[in-house]
């Protein structure tokens, strides 16, 4: 995997930071780079009636900043965690866009990825159900391998 790149996407959540963990040290192992990305959702609105929330486009940008500083503040703590353990080249990146397996996999392939990296909440039942499970469904899409990482 030298020269190659390893994305890993990265929630906030403490399963993505494991993740982080444990694809800072393979980077470290295989002199690999290691792209850590965090994706915003442009519009979470996008199917939602307005006219229940009374949300206008001021609530949306506020929405929508405070969601971008929280997932700046995501990527800086998970750079510092890779270079603490092992990574050499650290490279993050704020995606706006839809927030889904889709997105996740041309992160990967606009990085040259040769690997994708990302923590599992591990939701069973009902909640796997009613909110899906995005490492799932990257692992159905993506044609490069996927390590899947829990907490």
């Amino acid at each position: 995997m030298t020269d190659k790149n390893i994305l890993v996407p990265i929630d906030g959540s403490d399963p993505a930071l494991a993740a982080v963990k444990q694809a800072s040290i393979i980077a470290a192992a295989m002199d690999s780079k290691l792209t850590i990305t965090s994706i915003v959702e442009e519009n979470p609105f996008t199917n939602t009636d307005f006219y229940y929330f009374g949300a206008d486009s001021t609530t949306m940008k506020a929405f929508f900043d405070e969601a971008c500083r929280n997932a700046t503040q995501a990527l800086v703590e998970a750079e510092k965690l890779s270079v603490d353990s092992g990574a050499s080249e650290v490279k993050t990146q704020l995606i706006k866009a839809e927030v889904s397996a889709q997105t996740i996999v041309k992160a990967a392939e606009e990085a040259g990825a040769a690997l994708i990296v990302m923590g599992s909440h591990g939701r069973k039942g009902i909640q796997k159900l009613t909110l899906g499970s995005v490492a799932e469904e990257v692992l159905k899409l993506a044609k490069l391998p996927v390590l899947i990482v829990k907490q």
